[in-house]
């Protein structure tokens, strides 16, 4: 709405409204901030179409709605504290309805994000409904659209009806009006949806079809048009609840939704007793019976009621910042609940970060202990050791025969030694004994004792004086002895050259 209405409106209504800025609409109507200044208060203002101002049976009966309102007191339901019409100067009538400001959201908006509502919490809202429902019924006053957009929700769990007497007196415009409906089509109750004559009983159905959609997480009846749902509110039998409520509650729930409005619950009252009793773990007491004849105590908060309001979001709509004194008056309206909004964002995030810098500390504590356990922090790193295949030391010896044949070269001996050096955590200078036994000297430096001579034979040439650097060397003639001396350091010889001169002395 452009600022040039908004004037034009300021100007009908006075100085006892000051208009802030557009916080609504409804099917027949828009809906203000307000600041009352006469009281002190923040109000909402309900400003009528005009094409609904200006039929005279609408204004009649809408009149009489609003000055009975004016009258109900109850926590659980929507003061309303003026009426007024105002003549423009075309020459029609504007009339609004000053009301109490809420501060919440509508059950409507919170299901619709929500889905389904703990049973706990469905029977808090049904019964704080109930109960307003049963003040307003007292008075003769039906409200006649009882649905999810129409339950207010506070910041503190309370439940407050809204819209009253604007349904029953939009019935007095005719229904072939386009895109006039009489009450809403999925809470709508079968006598009204037939054109019948309504009592308190068809705000029972309506509030009961509400129940079910919060238990079930949606509606008993759907259709392609609202014809189609209306029509099935009045043949339809509702499908069953699911068994994961209590048998308690579902069946509260199928009285509500009784076709016969004589056999529901007859009024807001008896419907708040019923919830009373299967909140205490009880059936509902049947209508008509001797357990209605009390009157309903107002529900006390509870737990639950608690954790509605936790769960419910208040919304006011505020225009862009910079379209002048409205907008002025947002931008200061909105610091306050931003700043709170930013401190419990703020605290949320401190423990988070705590949260986080414990796990991150305990992941390292953890990683310290792995690599200590691991020896990554070792000052001399762990030498790996390593495997050193044997060295085999082959020496070729031609021993002196005592015996020897005529022109008969006495064939070699072959000598192997193997050597396993031992594993050594690092590599170290060899001994002296393992440097002799790892390089033996050449075998000219020690001289085998000549032979004896024997009478008339020649003598046999005397041995090589080197060892024979070839890769293959000759085969073992037969009769060749060939001996392994053990490693250095064994038990059974203590130098490997010396263990073959001894062989050698021996043959």
């Amino acid at each position: 709405m452009s600022e040039e209405t908004k004037e034009q409106l300021q100007e009908q209504i006075g100085d006892d409204y000051r208009l802030q800025w557009i916080i609504g609409h409804g099917g027949m109507s828009t809906v203000w901030l307000a600041d009352d200044t006469r009281h002190d208060r923040e109000v909402a203002i309900k400003f009528l179409r005009p094409e609904f101002s200006n039929n005279e049976e609408f204004l009649d009966r809408f009149r009489n709605e609003a000055i009975a309102a004016e009258s109900i007191s109850s926590d659980h339901v929507v003061a309303t504290y003026d009426y007024r019409e105002v003549p423009d100067p075309a020459g029609h009538t504007n009339c609004f309805i000053a009301m109490e400001y809420v501060r919440g959201e509508s059950l409507a908006d919170l299901l619709s994000r929500e889905g389904a509502l703990d049973e706990d919490i469905a029977l808090d809202v049904l019964e704080q409904a109930a109960h307003g429902l049963s003040i307003t019924h007292r008075q003769g006053l039906i409200h006649r659209d009882i649905k999810p957009g129409n339950l207010m929700i506070t910041q503190s769990g309370e439940v407050k009806i809204t819209d009253f007497g604007i349904a029953k007196a939009a019935a007095a415009v005719p229904l072939t009006r386009t895109g006039m409906v009489v009450g809403t089509a999925q809470y709508v109750s079968p006598e009204q949806a037939q054109g019948f004559e309504v009592t308190s009983a068809t705000d029972v159905y309506s509030l009961g079809v509400v129940g079910y959609e919060m238990l079930a997480g949606h509606r008993p009846f759907s259709g392609d048009s609202g014809v189609s749902v209306a029509l099935a509110h009045v043949n339809n039998a509702p499908p069953p609840l699911p068994t994961s409520i209590s048998a308690e509650a579902r069946e509260l729930i199928g009285i509500a939704l009784r076709k016969d409005p004589q056999t529901r619950f007859a009024d807001g009252n008896e419907f708040a007793l019923a919830v009373n009793a299967v909140r205490d773990g009880r059936r509902p007491p049947q209508p008509a019976s001797a357990a209605m004849s009390g009157v309903a105590q107002e529900p006390s908060p509870t737990a639950s009621t608690h954790m509605l309001g936790q769960v419910a979001r208040p919304r006011t709509t505020q225009p862009a910042a910079g379209t002048g004194a409205s907008g002025a008056a947002a931008k200061k309206a909105g610091q306050k609940p931003a700043r709170k909004s930013a401190k419990k964002s703020s605290g949320g995030a401190f423990g988070i970060g705590l949260l986080i810098a414990a796990i991150i500390a305990i992941a390292g504590a953890i990683g310290v202990w792995t690599a200590a356990q691991a020896g990554l922090f070792d000052r001399q790193p762990r030498p790996t050791p390593e495997t050193t295949e044997p060295e085999v030391v082959t020496e070729w010896v031609t021993p002196t025969e005592e015996t020897v044949e005529p022109n008969q070269e006495a064939p070699p001996e072959q000598v192997t030694t193997t050597v396993r050096p031992e594993p050594e955590s690092a590599p170290a200078e060899p001994t002296a004994r393992e440097r002799e036994t790892l390089s033996p000297p050449p075998l000219t430096s020690r001289q085998p004792a000549p032979p004896r001579p024997q009478p008339n034979q020649p003598s046999v040439p005397p041995a090589p004086t080197s060892i024979p650097d070839a890769p293959n060397p000759p085969e073992s003639a037969p009769g060749a002895s060939q001996t392994t001396l053990p490693a250095p350091g064994g038990d059974t010889a203590d130098d490997p050259v010396a263990d073959l001169e001894n062989l050698l002395g021996g043959v």
